[in-house]
């Protein structure tokens, strides 16, 4: 006589091998230097521009590198100016265009567009190829220290906790995940246009004091792969079998 075999406690094995959420997400908060990287870039391509003269023999004038490289460091410090919130952006955006549609209509009047073009097409501004390769290499110095000190200063989180990994030698600070609170906020729309930043807010059942991450590059995926590991892991205590 065969016997039928019991059946067993459903398991998220299959689930979890189909989507496969990570054991553990490692989140690593940056310092607002990072934001700095299109002025790094710039200053890069311009220095090799420069250095090999390449824009002499493009046609390319010194002034016209001169006043590209002024306007986008000028628009990447905005960065550090203030917090472009979603109304105070929008608000930026109106003004902008009401700017423009204003300038036009009195062009109709007065010809205010070709005195405007005169002022801004006398402006030149002449860097040489010395100055963008100490920029750059200093930019890029920087930006270098700034990684090496991430691969020792970063969050991890996993199944059971969030762990705090700081310090040269390897110095760790612990929080349970059980009741965890998660918060994610978009604070600085031309933070997030550059690094797809945001801030991940943590509040662990534990303590009152809440773990604030700033600058966290790719935070919506970081996010979800947060949640996928903490549903996961919820979904399989739920389903653990009862006393038989």
């Amino acid at each position: 006589m065969s016997s039928i075999p019991e059946p067993t406690a459903p398991t998220v094995s299959t689930t979890a091998s189909a989507g496969r959420p990570p054991e553990s997400v490692i989140i690593r908060p940056w310092p607002k230097i990072v934001f700095l990287y299109p002025t790094f870039v710039v200053a890069t391509i311009f220095w090799l521009l420069t250095w090999l003269g390449i824009s002499s023999e493009n046609g390319v004038s010194t002034q016209a590198i001169g006043n590209t490289f002024m306007l986008v460091l000028l628009l990447n410090l905005l960065v550090f100016s203030f917090d472009f919130s979603r109304i105070k952006s929008i608000t930026i955006v109106v003004s902008v265009i009401a700017v423009v549609l204003l300038v036009l209509w009195l062009n109709t009047k007065i010809e205010l567009v070709g005195y405007l073009g005169r002022v801004f097409g006398g402006i030149d501004i002449r860097v040489n190829a010395h100055f963008f390769g100490f920029l750059s290499a200093g930019l890029g110095f920087l930006l270098l220290v700034v990684f090496v000190n991430s691969r020792f200063h970063y969050y991890e989180v996993n199944a059971r906790e969030i762990l705090h990994h700081h310090g040269y030698l390897g110095d760790v600070q612990r929080w349970s995940t059980e009741g965890l609170e998660m918060n994610k906020e978009i604070y600085d729309v031309v933070e997030f246009l550059l690094l797809r930043s945001g801030r991940l807010i943590f509040q662990p059942a534990t303590t009152k004091k809440a773990i604030v991450l700033d600058n966290v590059a790719n935070v919506n995926r970081i996010e979800k792969q947060v949640n996928d590991l903490l549903s996961v892991v919820a979904v399989r205590l739920n389903q653990q079998p009862g006393p038989g």
